[in-house]
């Protein structure tokens, strides 16, 4: 039977290419235009999966992505990291020397400033919700003038051309995809747990947190901060913890936070994506 996903963007997008690698047989996309519709399509029960970009490599944390999950506490089942190699795309008569306009994602043009600077100074650029949308733009538009950023899959989609491959600045260009359902399911094979932590708001409550951890050599692959709304200068946590829930370890970290008075809210516990 066919899994129904939401995504950001159109199909051939990187939200896509990352759906396609994760799930092994039949699926159908949901596009949305931003992260909110894709978790409101899942709220509604429209999708089966969400599958959502949640940090980039070079850029960091999506904290609209972590505010989201603050917000609705899908759980967190898998996860998969994808290399981002950009492309420069135009109609098939176009070429380099041409181009005038380059349209895509905010940070896919941020990802080849140095690209664009050097081989299209003159050029505009323009920004769109998806790389892929900007190729099917480009191919509505018919003028080989204007260009657009995304993967060469997206080119080869919708029948364009490339112009020039691997156009990104850093080559260790990647981002991690998070996959979440409404089912809060348990994973024999987890070997990693994303959570909410919030502490008293008294010296030392972080260290005393993270020695729970820390005493019992759970490895915290992550940490980030998000301002309370409602409550200044107050932090929740997000954590990522190489073990799984079930654990004997993880399970006596979390005795010990309640001992110490914290909340704690297990997002998922899955297995690691390979990178």
């Amino acid at each position: 039977m066919s899994k129904v996903i939401a995504i950001q963007g159109e199909t051939a997008s990187f939200h896509a290419i990352a759906a396609e690698q994760y799930f092994d047989d039949d699926i159908t996309f949901v596009s949305c235009q931003t992260f909110a519709e894709t978790f409101a399509a899942l709220r509604d029960d429209k999708v089966d999966f969400v599958l959502s970009a949640i940090e980039n490599s070079l850029f960091g944390s999506i904290n609209e992505v972590y505010d989201l999950l603050l917000k609705d506490q899908f759980w967190i089942c898998g996860e998969i990291y994808l290399r981002i190699e950009q492309c420069l795309i135009g109609l098939p008569d176009a070429n380099l020397k041409g181009i005038k306009e380059v349209h895509s994602h905010p940070v896919a043009l941020a990802q080849c400033e140095a690209y664009l600077d050097k081989n299209l100074p003159d050029a505009e650029r323009f920004e769109h919700h998806d790389t892929a949308g900007s190729v099917a733009d480009v191919k509505k538009w018919a003028d080989s003038s204007k260009a657009a950023i995304a993967s060469a899959a997206a080119a080869e989609h919708y029948g364009m051309k490339v112009l020039a491959h691997e156009i990104e600045t850093n080559k260790q260009n990647y981002t991690r995809f998070v996959v979440l359902s409404k089912d809060k399911t348990k994973d024999a094979k987890a070997n990693k747990t994303s959570l909410i932590l919030s502490t008293d708001h008294t010296p030392g409550a972080l260290y005393n947190a993270l020695g729970a951890f820390a005493k019992r050599e759970l490895n915290l692959s992550k940490l980030q901060s998000r301002p309370i709304i409602g409550k200044a200068w107050h932090y929740i946590f997000y954590a990522d913890v190489a073990a799984s829930a079930q654990s004997k370890q993880f399970q006596a970290a979390l005795d010990e936070l309640t001992a110490q008075k914290c909340e704690v809210t297990v997002l998922g516990s899955y297995v690691s994506g390979e990178h």
